[in-house]
């Protein structure tokens, strides 16, 4: 005989039900989309690429009930799920073929450019400029730490009179200096072991690191460089060893310079192949192996003006579940630039419709490539080589477009319009594209720019610590005049090394 419920138990049975029903963030589409590992490569074959997503991020996603904050972690990362998620759902898509007139921005300039917290005039020289960034009051900050780690390594270990160690004497402010010196050095001279900088055989001699620094010294101060205090734990932060450096990087890197109306985000690797619970492997990019970034980029000047490291379920982002993950991660590296009329370009592991509605009614312009199965997408016609299709839905234009292979764009700020392109085809004609594609493939080339400049600069080696951080300048200042002021701060970054 059936068991029969009573009236009591039932109502909770539905009411579970319908709780649990009411947690399970179902996946849509885009969020299907959102977990690809790799932006497409550049150009006519942005639109298609077809990799295997990477998991890490869709499957690290916490369930919430009505837009909860779910926090990571005291250490800054954290993820926090927005309160007004799916505001947009009720918008509805109704698209046309109508001609498109985009909305106007109107950017103010007046305050763009290296702005009144950089002190820098044009009779600086590189040092001044490096200091901007790398500033005295951090470089404190890594002696505190560095003389507090030494000490507490000598107080729980027994050093033989042969040790480094033995003999250590805390360091000071201008020896730091001279420390980092010697490692941007070591980036240019490259040599299999450090020992061989020193050494005297005139194969290998190099009278300039002698002078700065004796080897026994550099060895000491790499063995207990350090950026924490250790006895001070922080749970749930991967980046805890090297925190308080980052925090003050990107602190330097948004107040010294305003960036003027485009924007440009993509995603960069740092070089890494070591054991590191977060380290990613992009197929596209050129080391494969390291740690990603989500990096946001001026495109008049090529600087870095936010960045983002992704370290897993605690990336420190503000989650729109409307946007999804990858729409998130714009949202949260443009909101000090939002309501300022500016133009962000992102490639097709960003874009979608919600994003740039989103995006449009905070008064902020956006264009980049977007998959055809996206959330909202129209469904268009196969279209010859050559030809293009266009339809618009709520100031937000859809570019059909087919050249080598079809190419889908999202634009809110330009017009269908097709223009003569720098290339020619094999009948030496002009090759006609639209207006989106070609201003797309001229601004989202600045972040592979940046990695590109860094390439020639890098330091990584084996080494017994867990966390290294380096900053590396981008290239030599030959002058100071007005022009290459804008320049000079252009072409100093960073690199964290995380090392084992």
């Amino acid at each position: 005989m059936a068991r029969q419920n009573s009236p009591d138990f039932q109502q909770l049975l539905d009411g579970y039900i319908t709780d649990d029903l009411s947690d399970l963030d179902l996946e849509s589409d885009e969020d299907t989309e959102d977990t690809e590992n790799e932006s497409s490569e550049r150009g006519e074959s942005s639109d298609n690429s077809e990799q295997a997503d990477d998991p890490c991020i869709a499957r690290q996603r916490k369930r919430t009930r009505g837009g909860e904050a779910v926090t990571g972690g005291p250490g800054g990362a954290t993820r926090v799920r927005d309160a007004a998620a799916g505001r947009n759902s009720s918008v509805k898509w109704d698209w046309s073929s109508t001609p498109f007139i985009p909305k106007q921005l109107s950017f103010d300039s007046s305050s763009s450019g290296i702005s009144d917290a950089c002190s820098v005039t044009d009779s600086s020289n590189e040092l001044d400029f490096l200091r901007e960034f790398f500033s005295d009051e951090l470089l404190d900050m890594i002696v505190i730490e560095t003389n507090r780690y030494a000490q507490q390594y000598l107080r729980g270990n027994a050093m033989t009179p042969r040790s480094r160690l033995a003999n250590w004497t805390d360091t000071t402010r201008d020896e730091m200096y001279l420390f980092f010196c010697i490692m941007l050095l070591m980036s240019h001279n490259k040599k299999n072991r450090i020992n061989d900088y020193w050494s005297k055989d005139e194969v290998y001699e190099q009278k300039i690191f002698g002078k700065l620094m004796s080897r026994d010294r550099f060895l000491q101060l790499l063995r207990v460089l350090h950026f924490t205090d250790n006895t001070i734990r922080v749970e749930n932060d991967k980046l805890q060893k090297i925190r308080p450096v980052l925090e003050k990087l990107r602190n330097s890197f948004k107040t010294k310079f305003k960036p003027f109306q485009e924007l440009c985000v993509d995603e960069s690797l740092m070089k890494w192949r070591g054991r590191l619970s977060f380290r990613q492997f992009l197929p596209l990019k050129r080391h494969r192996f390291g740690v990603k970034m989500f990096v946001q980029c001026d495109c008049d000047s090529g600087y870095i003006s936010d960045f983002i490291v992704y370290t897993g379920k605690d990336t420190e982002i503000v989650e729109d579940l409307q946007l999804g993950v990858s729409g998130s991660v714009v949202k949260t590296l443009l909101t000090p630039h939002l309501q300022k009329a500016h133009i962000v370009y992102v490639d097709n592991w960003y874009t979608s419709p919600n994003l740039l509605h989103y995006l449009l009614n905070e008064n902020t312009g956006a264009c980049g490539t977007v998959r055809a199965n996206r959330k909202n997408m129209p469904k268009l016609p196969v279209v010859k080589r050559g030809d293009q299709i266009v339809q618009h839905s709520n100031n937000i234009m859809c570019i059909k477009w087919c050249d080598k292979r079809v190419v889908h764009m999202l634009s809110s700020v330009h017009k269908g319009d097709m223009c003569d392109s720098n290339s020619r085809d094999r009948q030496r004609q002009v090759v006609r594209k639209p207006l989106a594609v070609l201003e797309y493939n001229k601004k989202m080339r600045l972040v592979d720019k940046s990695d590109m400049l860094l390439s020639s600069v890098e330091c990584l080696r084996k080494s017994i610590k867990c966390a290294v951080a380096v900053l590396v300048p981008r290239s030599d200042v030959s002058s100071c005049s007005s022009h290459s002021l804008l320049v000079a701060a252009t072409n100093v970054g960073c690199t964290f090394c995380i090392m084992e």
